[in-house]
């Protein structure tokens, strides 16, 4: 299985506002990147970073904008990245707050991702450097996620604080007019990792709501080690498993197309580990129909629906195996 880096689709920040701002569809956005709808609304969901590169790529394309990425960064905040955000700036310090991003970012946000600091001189350089090797719309997921380093910065130094200087890599000569205006402040581009600016200082500001918040409550803490490892193949599948159930189906074939594998590799390897792709598709739907009892309102109906089946009788036949009760009834029990 190719190698590739997993992030939360609320890395997407308010794409869909943006694109419909400038006169895009969001719709055909995300049918040229294969990519379901129903990801803005499951923002905890998990999806290839290639994936996420290519529907920022999409956006682009739609909208002429060869500086969307940075556009829709100026729109984001922390908070829009959930239980990640929420750990980061709780920290008493800028310092502390970066090393808790990179502590945790492969934990709670992405994976196969660094955020380095180096300090060269007074200054420091905050990079970000994903290890996937996708190449389309890398750029665009560059300066969005500079905007995310902008914003935990903010935190501490004010709502209006931009970097000396913003370095991002990656960008042919020509489309290179519009980014540092969407920036805001002085752009270099070149071919090293993308990186934010600042004096030293500003590492030691204070958390302006020190003590303000409880920390995380275990529900969330729950949530965090879900990203796969590099080598879990069980864990990939069931990304993909998950991601495929949020457009209404998923089968095996359209797993080996995401994977790069043939069938028969996929279901040796599988089978290796004493697993197989009904065993993942099973257990998938399992976690997806608890979440989905527990934390919404969702109808037995609309559950059936978003975890592929074709109607609710089928759902809670299947449901009454797994638990010996009707899914109805777990839910009341659950609620108690």
């Amino acid at each position: 299985m190719r190698p590739t880096a997993y992030t939360r689709a609320s890395t997407l920040g308010p794409i869909a506002d943006v694109v419909a701002a400038s006169g895009g569809s969001i719709t055909r956005v995300f049918r040229r990147a294969e990519l379901p709808l129903a990801l803005l609304g499951a923002p905890d969901t998990l999806l290839p970073l290639r994936d996420h590169f290519g529907l920022l790529a999409q956006a682009a394309r739609e909208l002429g904008d060869h500086a969307f990425g940075a556009r829709l960064g100026r729109q984001t905040t922390i908070a829009g990245l959930g239980i990640y955000g929420r750990w980061v700036t709780q920290a008493p310090t800028l310092l502390e707050a970066m090393d808790r991003a990179r502590l945790s970012l492969p934990h709670m946000l992405q994976s196969a991702t660094a955020l380095t600091m180096r300090r060269v001189g007074s200054e420091v350089y905050w990079s970000y450097e994903p290890a996937d090797a996708a190449t389309e719309g890398r750029p665009q997921n560059e300066m969005l996620a500079l905007w995310y380093m902008i914003a935990v910065a903010r935190h501490f130094a004010g709502p209006r604080w931009l970097p000396s200087r913003v370095l991002i890599g990656g960008l042919p000569s020509g489309p290179r007019f519009g980014v540092g205006e969407q920036m805001g402040t002085e752009t270099v581009t070149g071919d090293a990792p993308g990186a934010i600016v600042f004096g030293e200082q500003l590492l030691m500001a204070v958390n302006p709501k020190l003590g303000a918040s409880a920390g995380l409550g275990a529900e969330e803490l729950a949530r965090i080690f879900d990203i796969p490892a590099p080598h879990d193949l069980a864990g990939q599948i069931g990304v993909l498993i998950e991601l495929g159930l949020l457009g209404g189906s998923i089968n095996l074939g359209d797993v080996v197309r995401k994977v790069g594998l043939s069938r028969r590799t996929l279901q040796r390897q599988l089978s290796g580990l004493g697993l197989s792709f009904a065993d993942l598709l099973r257990d998938t739907r399992q976690r997806r129909a608890i979440a989905l009892l527990r934390g919404t309102e969702c109808t037995i109906t609309e559950i059936a629906a978003r975890l592929g089946y074709g109607d609710p009788a089928h759902f809670s036949r299947a449901f009454e195996r797994w638990s010996g009760m009707a899914p109805s009834r777990w839910r009341e029990l659950a609620s108690a």
